[in-house]
């Protein structure tokens, strides 16, 4: 079912059990991965789907006037899918579980951008811009993690930028 077609009820549901997920992602790769910054890195962003699951739950309460109900089984499904096509273990490759991670960031921004759209109230139509852009940020800290993991960072050290101009 498209975003477009869903009540508010069913998105804030959604997205709540989506952070849920998300944090228990973020939690399993800080018991795999060894490097303290990394680590470090990784458990703040399990830190900040907590936090988005409290904002959601608080969303949910003051737009529906009450306590959500029994969560959905599933996220958001492109979300959902992104963080399971891989099972992390401890043959996973760094990268690989970046590029993961990466891909469940990007969908999150989309599908909170894509709630701006759905609501007519402004409080609401707030929170769904501020999770679009706390997303929409730890998909670029995820991106620069990535590239300076693998060492794309050459043309930092570049003088000009002819080889951009060719």
């Amino acid at each position: 079912m498209k975003i477009e077609d869903m009540t508010i009820e069913d998105v804030l549901g959604m997205a709540m059990k989506t952070e849920v997920m998300g944090r228990k992602f973020y939690l399993g790769l800080t018991e795999k991965v060894t490097h303290p910054e990394i680590k470090q890195k990784i458990q703040s962003l399990a830190d900040d789907e907590e936090r988005h699951e409290k904002l959601v739950h608080e969303l949910y309460k003051s737009t529906l006037g009450r306590e959500p109900g029994e969560l959905p089984e599933k996220g958001v499904p492109d979300i959902v899918k992104a963080i399971s096509d891989m099972k992390v273990d401890d043959r996973s490759k760094l990268l690989d579980v970046l590029d993961m991670a990466i891909e469940a960031e990007r969908l999150a921004a989309k599908f909170y951008g894509r709630g701006i759209v759905l609501t007519e109230d402004n409080k609401t139509r707030a929170i769904f811009e501020e999770l679009e852009k706390e997303e929409d940020g730890h998909y670029n800290m995820l991106i620069a993690e990535k590239a300076a993991i693998s060492g794309d960072l050459y043309w930092f050290s570049m003088g000009d930028s002819s080889i951009m101009e060719e």
